[in-house]
């Protein structure tokens, strides 16, 4: 013990990390495992190379969003599954939509060697360089950085959906999103703007607490006009969705008679709500499946994966 506090005092940094260095090598950054071993020579300390290791083994590093959100988890689900078949060790960390855990989980990822990293970005431009080359966004790209991305086709979650509500005689639509900072919001927004009849409105809010308390309040304003009354709702997520049909249920409105309602995501509770929901399933499986793909394989450099209409009585 007494010559890694030495060697950590002599460079600077935790004992923890020279430790690691010595006797788990993989899960150190080359730099930082060089550097270490430099001094422990220079301190005339013997190294002795652990057995059965090799450069960056066995370590793959997650970052999901919101572990609250069924979708996250079931890309999440996928991914650490297709992993233990590889044999890979999962890093996992959690950024709960927030740019400043974003950038302290990158900063602590990087002090390993991991063989790649599958990222669900939260959206901020300032976030440090990421060590490992082998990247992967899944859902969402890095703002302004050139790696590969696993994405849902927003445009269609939202269009398929609308053109339901048409055909079953909507013309006036209430489409209520997220904040759109968030690239999923984002895009989702930028279709509902695009169609006819639909009322876009974006709630301050981005983790699921937060969406499900503010969706509540917004259909409970909606359902008290006296004009201009939406005749349907069109969520952006399942957090909305929830508040939502929380709202419909408490105030005792009949779905589809008096407002039909729609779900962009497809949690298991919306096919055994009292009136089951309509929803747009958005492959989440299929989602991390292909994002573990792309860091396996390399190519294509984006993805896209199809969302579908599940119409239930909702609608």
């Amino acid at each position: 013990m007494a010559r890694i506090t030495q060697i950590a005092k002599e460079l600077g940094i935790s004992a923890a990390t020279v430790s690691r260095a010595l006797s788990r090598p993989e899960m150190v950054a080359k730099s930082t495992r060089e550097k270490i071993v430099r001094k422990a020579k220079e301190l005339g300390f013997e190294v002795t190379a652990p057995r059965g290791l090799s450069e960056g083994q066995n370590l793959l590093g997650v970052i999901i969003a919101d572990l609250n959100n069924t979708f996250s988890a079931g890309i999440l689900k996928s991914i650490t599954t297709l992993a233990e078949q590889d044999g890979y060790q999962v890093l996992l960390a959690v950024t709960n939509e927030s740019a400043l855990l974003e950038r302290k989980n990158i900063i602590d990822f990087n002090q390993y060697s991991l063989k790649g990293l599958i990222a669900m970005p939260v959206g901020g431009t300032n976030i440090p360089a990421i060590d490992c080359r082998n990247v992967v966004a899944v859902d969402r790209p890095f703002a302004g950085r050139d790696t590969k991305c696993a994405l849902i086709n927003n445009y269609k979650a939202v269009r398929i959906a609308y053109d339901h509500l048409v055909s079953k005689g909507h013309k006036h639509i209430a489409y209520i999103s997220g904040k759109t900072s968030l690239y999923t919001f984002q895009e989702r927004f930028k279709a509902a703007s695009s169609c006819e009849g639909m009322e876009c409105l974006e709630l301050d809010a981005l983790e699921y607490n937060d969406l499900y308390t503010k969706a509540f309040e917004i259909t409970n304003i909606l359902l008290t006009r006296h004009s201009h009354r939406p005749t349907a709702i069109l969520t952006a997520n399942n957090a909305i969705t929830s508040g939502v049909a929380y709202s419909l249920s408490l105030r005792n409105v009949v779905m589809p008679r008096d407002m039909a309602l729609v779900s962009i995501g497809d949690p298991e509770w919306c096919r055994f709500f009292p009136c089951p929901i309509t929803t747009v399933k958005l492959p989440e499986h299929e989602l991390g499946s292909c994002a573990y793909d792309m860091l396996k394989h390399g190519e294509p450099k984006i993805r896209y994966i199809e969302p579908m209409l599940l119409p239930r009585a909702s609608s």
